[in-house]
């Protein structure tokens, strides 16, 4: 599906679970809301197929802003550094984007919604209780 941006991943699984009458609709992989572009969806019995979707070759477009730090690390936060960009050279940016071709660890951005290693609180209510 053509994500726009705007509405959530989930925003757009819920849409698709109405139009279609089908409750088991997921996608491949999360577009953030600011983000448009390819969200794969599946849909039924596909749905068993998400698991194998990780191997999957994947490729990624974007636009950055030289000089600009945000506190959320891309473009909603607020800017928290600026530094001065127009001496780089075109052989040093060059440099930079290659260490983003191939395959390599992903960082996760501190505003992500990542969970490492902990239940969800909504998971184990009784927790709550204490």
């Amino acid at each position: 599906m053509a994500k726009p941006a705007g509405p959530t991943s989930h925003d757009v699984v819920d849409m698709v679970r109405r139009a279609l009458g089908e409750q088991r609709v997921g996608h491949l992989g999360t577009l953030d809301p600011f983000a448009k572009g390819l969200l794969v969806l599946v849909v039924g019995r596909a749905t068993r197929l998400a698991p194998f979707a990780g191997e999957w070759p994947k490729t990624y477009e974007g636009v950055i802003r030289l000089g600009v730090t945000t506190d959320t690390d891309d473009l909603t936060g607020a800017v928290v550094a600026t530094a001065p960009w127009t001496a780089i050279t075109p052989a040093q940016l060059a440099d930079v984007i290659g260490g983003f071709r191939g395959t390599y660890e992903q960082r996760p951005p501190a505003y992500s919604a990542i969970r490492v290693a902990e239940p969800r609180q909504a998971a184990a209510p009784d927790r709550l209780a204490a």
